[in-house]
């Protein structure tokens, strides 16, 4: 049993509720190791960076937020926190540098306006995300909305949703121009059409098991299953009880729901769900969704007669406490109060009357907060990076501004561009459905270690959803203006995504069979690529592998680090052991046992070398 299944067994994560203002009263070194981790059920994160400062996340169900929460915020990041928030790609609120001290006011401010921080962090289902612009936009099947809260309203402060073998990330939405990355959640609800006794019902069609990090972009599979949206919060509580009973507790970076919808397969996990259901599930429907994808930014129509939206690039997700007010007297006097959060850590201010768009598109906020910005401003996200969390490896924010800020003028205006960072292989900032990701890691550039990135190209969600494909390797931060200016100046992504889709329905580029003796790793890997006391990733089948070259001969052991999911290709040779490059666990190459912790182990295959290139047979070790 692992030390956070241990964490769980000894306490419910929400049971430390009762225990916050005791620590309030004695101080953050009061807070014992397993506290400081089950902080996180209630939304309170102990930074070991920064000891002693907190950051917390605030829930906000579909993004929809109002002019008093952000009144709410800003007051709050002001006085506790350093004068800023982040939004996050779960349409969250990010505050920090608040103290243990601080805590039950920020929460009795917070609960005032009616937001939470509960269950935000750890084994639990994360903020439900759906469309910024839900009952607002002429582009969705209906307003999913509804459903979001309902099925919050299911697991929030429940405690039969709060030891989960991993978290589980949710979105419904009836937008039909994917702008939620379905593909990328444990579990999804897109929009449907289904003829029923010959009248066209409307609903969702239920995706499963994609996920971003634990070993990389994995795209959900569709259930074949369609729910009417009365349905819909009911079948998600069923399916995340379901992981719950069943899921993989063993090691962490297997625990997601991805990992036992693989080890069932689909139909017996389908079965499994109507069994707990207690009746079966309607065959799926026609995805309703177009091939477009939005980000909801500039000023459009809304449904409603005479009334649009604006949707505001906030840039990096990064807002201001005086921008936060400032935001929150924009909503109420051009519109109704309301704000909504999307995935892209923009907002939007919906309601707003025709013959008030000249004057609020004058404002001067709105010359930081475009509704017209620059392709490269527009698409461009960022994890919260090296400074404030602890698995990045690189500085993300702060770099990435600067870095779009550069290649702005170099660049054509128009031309849409979504350039997503992430700091670590969890892949908070969305960097496999991007033009281009970004993934931080070190590199060894001259003898020194920097900040570096992996460059990927060419990913998406939505119906043709597809894995970014790697081009880079190893690129010092300090030379990424250089480098990304011609292949974002000249780059067709549109068309690599559609080469990628074809390459796919023509057979090219399938998955090989399993692992199992004979198993051919993919060709872009040569051993004689690898130097000696390195590693590289390839893939063979579903097994992404960190193939090793040490005094001369080829060990291979599997990619995802079991304790949390980091690539091991990433790390350091230590003799016969590879250190993760995220929390120094050491694994030995040849037979995978963990050093750091009995407990992990990783799968170890042999290398077998043949006249064309080498096969992977697993070690019976």
């Amino acid at each position: 049993m692992n030390r956070t299944e241990l964490l769980k067994k000894e306490k419910d994560g929400l049971d430390v509720l009762q225990d916050v203002s005791r620590y309030a009263q004695q101080g953050w070194e009061a807070i014992s190791e397993g506290d400081r981790e089950r902080l996180k059920w209630v939304g309170v994160f102990f930074r070991r960076r920064t000891p002693g400062r907190f950051m917390m996340r605030i829930r906000i169900p579909n993004g929809l937020s109002n002019s008093a929460q952000f009144r709410a915020l800003a007051g709050i990041s002001q006085e506790f926190g350093r004068g800023f928030v982040d939004l996050t790609t779960r349409q969250q609120v990010q505050l920090r540098w608040f103290s243990i001290e601080q805590v039950p006011e920020i929460w009795a401010r917070l609960r005032a306006v009616g937001l939470t921080t509960l269950q935000t962090g750890m084994d639990n289902v994360r903020n439900v995300v759906g469309c910024p612009v839900a009952g607002l936009t002429p582009q969705e099947l209906f307003d999913a909305s509804p459903m979001a809260r309902q099925f919050t309203e299911m697991f929030l402060g429940n405690k039969a949703f709060t030891n989960l073998p991993r978290k589980v990330n949710v979105t419904i939405t009836g937008c039909l121009e994917n702008c939620t990355h379905a593909e990328t959640q444990d579990i999804a609800l897109v929009p449907a059409v289904k003829n029923v006794s010959g009248e066209t019902a409307k609903g969702f069609n239920l995706l499963v098991g994609g996920k971003l990090g634990s070993g990389g972009y994995r795209i959900a599979t569709p259930l074949d299953a369609f729910l009417r949206p009365e349905e819909a919060a009911q079948v998600a509580g069923a399916l995340v009880l379901l992981f719950r009973d069943y899921g993989l507790r063993e090691a962490r970076a297997k625990a997601r729901l991805a990992f036992l919808i693989e080890e069932w397969g689909v139909e017996k996990f389908r079965a499994a769900v109507e069994e707990r259901l207690g009746r079966p599930l309607a065959r799926a429907g026609q995805d309703a969704r177009t091939g477009h994808t939005a980000d909801h930014v500039g000023i459009f129509r809304q449904k409603q007669p005479g009334l649009n939206y604006a949707g505001l690039c906030v840039p990096v997700g990064r807002l201001t406490s005086a921008q936060l007010a400032e935001l929150a007297g924009l909503a109420e006097s051009y519109g109704t109060g309301e704000i909504r959060l999307s995935v892209n850590q923009n907002l939007v201010i919906p309601n707003l009357g025709d013959a008030k768009l000249g004057s609020l598109s004058a404002e001067p906020l709105l010359r930081d907060l475009r509704y017209d910005p620059s392709g490269i401003m527009r698409g461009l996200v960022s994890c919260t990076g090296i400074d404030y969390c602890n698995l990045a490896l690189i500085e993300t924010k702060q770099r990435a501004l600067e870095l779009a800020r550069a290649l702005e003028p170099k660049l054509p205006r128009n031309k849409p561009l979504a350039v997503h960072w992430s700091g670590c292989p969890a892949g908070c900032g969305n960097h496999p459905v991007a033009d281009v990701g970004l993934l931080g890691k070190k590199a060894k550039v001259d003898g020194k270690v920097v900040d570096a990135v992996d460059v990927f190209v060419g990913g998406s969600s939505g119906p043709e959803a597809n894995r970014a494909l790697p081009l880079l390797e190893d690129v010092p931060c300090a030379d990424l203006e250089k480098v990304l200016e011609g292949l974002l100046r000249f780059g067709s992504f549109g068309a690599l995504r559609q080469e990628i889709r074809g390459q796919r329905g023509r057979g090219e580029g399938r998955p090989a069979p399993p692992v199992n003796g004979n198993g051919r790793l993919a060709r872009s890997l040569r051993l004689e690529d690898i130097p000696e006391g390195r590693g590289k990733a390839g893939r063979a089948s579903d097994v992404e592998v960190a193939v090793f070259r040490c005094r001369g001969q080829y060990y291979a052991i599997e990619n995802s680090c079991p304790h949390a999911g980091a690539a091991l290709a990433d790390g350091s040779l230590e003799g016969e052991e590879v250190v993760c490059p995220l929390h120094g666990y050491k694994f030995n190459i040849k037979t995978g046992a963990c050093s750091s912790d009995r407990s992990l182990r990783a799968k170890t295959y042999a290398v077998v070398l043949q006249e064309e290139g080498f096969t992977l047979e697993p070690n019976g070790l």
